[in-house]
C-alpha cells in the first residue's frame, strides 16, 4: 500500500443504503450539470468542475490550492468530478485513517487488513462481529467517513481527507432528486485504483 502522502485521494458522495439499487446515473449527472457542479466532459465519465462548483464544496483552510484547468499533458491532473457505478461495489479507504468498527456494538474490527484485498474487490462481502454476532457487509461497517463503497458514486478528485465537504444544499438537492439519503467520505482516488 502506498504512503498517504504519495496517494491521490478524493471526496465521494453516495446514496444510502450503499448496497441498494442505485439511482439513475444519467439523472444524477443531469442534476449536477443543471446546478453547475459539473461542466464539460474530460474523458469517459469524468467532467470538469462546473461554474458553481466552488459554491457547493466547502474547503477547509484559508487558501486551498485548486487546479481546475486541465493541464495539456494530463487532462485528469486537475480537480474534476466523476459519476460512476460499480457492481460489485468496491471498497476504497484512506490508508492509516480507515479503521472500521461494528455498526451494531462499535467494537473495533480486528485484523480487518487481512480482509481488505477481498473487500476492495467486493464490498458486499459479509463480516461477522465476534462481540455482538451482527453480520454486515464490509460496505456497511463504520469507517468513520474514511472508507467508501457504493453502487453509485460521485467523486471529487484531488481532495485531501477532511479537506473538503459537500454543502448541505448539494446533499439536499441530491436527496430530493433521487428520493434517497446521501452521505460522503474520503478515500483513495478511483484513478489510483486498478480498473476491473
Amino acid at each position: 500500500m502506498l504512503p498517504l502522502a504519495a496517494m491521490e485521494t478524493s471526496l465521494y458522495l453516495f446514496p444510502r443504503p450503499v448496497l441498494g439499487d442505485p439511482p439513475d446515473p444519467a439523472a444524477v449527472h443531469e442534476l449536477l450539470h443543471l446546478r453547475g457542479f459539473v461542466g464539460a466532459p474530460l474523458e469517459g465519465d469524468r467532467h470538469r468542475a462546473g461554474k458553481t462548483f466552488a459554491a457547493q464544496i466547502t474547503y477547509a483552510g484559508c487558501s486551498p490550492h485548486l487546479v481546475l484547468e486541465p493541464p495539456p499533458d494530463d487532462p485528469l491532473a486537475c480537480t474534476h468530478v466523476r459519476i460512476f457505478t460499480e457492481l460489485p461495489p468496491r471498497l476504497r479507504i484512506t490508508p492509516k485513517r480507515g479503521r472500521p468498527r461494528c455498526p451494531g456494538c462499535a467494537a473495533v474490527v480486528k485484523a480487518w487488513e487481512e480482509h481488505l484485498p477481498e473487500w476492495e474487490e467486493n464490498a458486499a462481502l459479509a463480516w461477522r462481529c465476534p462481540s455482538c454476532g451482527l453480520k454486515t457487509p464490509a460496505a456497511e461497517l463504520d469507517w468513520r467517513q474514511y472508507g467508501v463503497a457504493g453502487r453509485l458514486l460521485v467523486e471529487v478528485t484531488r481532495v485531501w481527507p477532511g479537506e473538503a465537504l459537500p454543502a448541505d444544499a448539494l446533499l439536499v438537492a441530491l436527496e430530493e432528486a433521487t428520493g434517497r439519503l446521501w452521505s460522503y467520505g474520503w478515500a483513495q482516488s478511483s484513478r489510483a485504483c486498478p480498473e476491473l
